[in-house]
């Protein structure tokens, strides 16, 4: 290692060009790359985080295993960044970057980088350095990566399409609405939903997921702008929380998975039922016809697998079709 100028740092590296795609392995001392890194954390920056929690168990274990004389031989993934000005030199082979804070944003390896820093030790990290990397390129990477390593939480893996998904797609329509239902002030989900983790009492991406995918399918919603669509969801969700808190109390229930997904599937045969009675989706329409639902003991549905949604979702659908005081042999 020599060092160029007060501001940058060199080390040998090699270059390794594939498929249009060039990247770098080069060896750096952990203090000095933990000094120029960051993680770009999922919940801190919902419009560019993609990383997961940090388990500082984990960390810590790591920092021991470095301590007791140990060593850590899988190359830590980093994206170098415009403020990083990294240049190679193809006579001496040496890779030159600025000493900055966010010189490169850790893709993979961030459990190993902490627990370097937590160490007593300065060691040397193996590491493969991506230059001219977009932020979709890092996410699809982050997500390859991870893929085949200990696993993303699904919720989060979820919560990222949002910046592969195409527009107008249906992981992309999914993604707005549920972020548009989650901070939405007139939403009963609003503040209730988790877009990167699951949490007790709040929706999560995955539930939400399975509830709403066969929704997108329909012909009544490809036809919908997103608006519409938005204010439809909140109108049917306001009339079912209104429902729950007269029956129950509270309105918890509306962010159980296995309710929500019960509930959606029977939300076809409740949306004819209320265009039939009233030929709107006002919030008062919803509302007359999902009242029975209140009727249901709910102590006779506690299963969480496929057949216990089914059977929950039957129960919906025939107490929402008792309601609808329409001709016999219609449903």
């Amino acid at each position: 290692m020599s060092q160029k100028t007060k501001l940058s740092q060199s080390f040998s590296a090699i270059p390794i060009s594939y498929n249009d795609i060039t990247f770098y392995m080069t060896v750096l001392p952990s203090k000095i790359l933990f000094e120029s890194s960051k993680v770009s954390r999922a919940d801190e920056d919902k419009e560019r985080g993609y990383q997961r929690l940090l388990g500082s168990k984990r960390a810590k274990d790591i920092a021991r295993y470095i301590n007791d004389g140990n060593v850590i031989p899988g190359a830590i993934i980093l994206s170098a960044q415009k403020e990083a000005k990294l240049q190679f030199d193809d006579k001496s082979k040496l890779l030159t970057y600025y000493l900055v804070p966010n010189a490169f944003i850790v893709i993979d390896g961030q459990h190993r980088l902490y627990g370097t820093h937590q160490s007593e030790q300065d060691i040397p990290l193996a590491v493969c350095i991506f230059e001219n990397l977009d932020l979709e390129e890092e996410v699809q990477y982050f997500l390859d990566i991870n893929s085949t390593q200990r696993s993303v939480p699904k919720t989060l893996q979820l919560e990222l399409t949002k910046f592969i998904a195409k527009p107008e797609s249906k992981d992309e329509v999914r993604q707005r609405l549920f972020h548009e239902l989650n901070e939405q002030p007139t939403s009963p989900l609003s503040g209730r939903m988790s877009p990167t983790k699951s949490v007790s009492g709040k929706l999560s991406h995955v539930g939400f997921k399975d509830a709403i995918n066969p929704l997108l399918e329909t012909a009544l919603f490809k036809k919908m702008d997103f608006e519409e669509k938005t204010k439809m969801l909140i109108n049917f969700l306001s009339a079912v929380e209104d429902v729950l808190i007269e029956s129950e109390g509270s309105s918890k229930r509306l962010t159980m998975a296995v309710f929500f997904k019960a509930l959606f599937g029977a939300f076809d045969d409740i949306c004819d039922l209320v265009m039939m009675k009233f030929g709107n989706y006002q919030k008062e329409s919803f509302l007359d016809i999902v009242e029975p639902i209140g009727g249901i003991n709910w102590e006779d549905y506690k299963g969480t697998n496929k057949q216990a949604i089914n059977t929950l979702t039957e129960e919906l659908k025939t107490q929402v079709a008792s309601r609808a005081e329409l001709p016999d042999g219609l449903f």
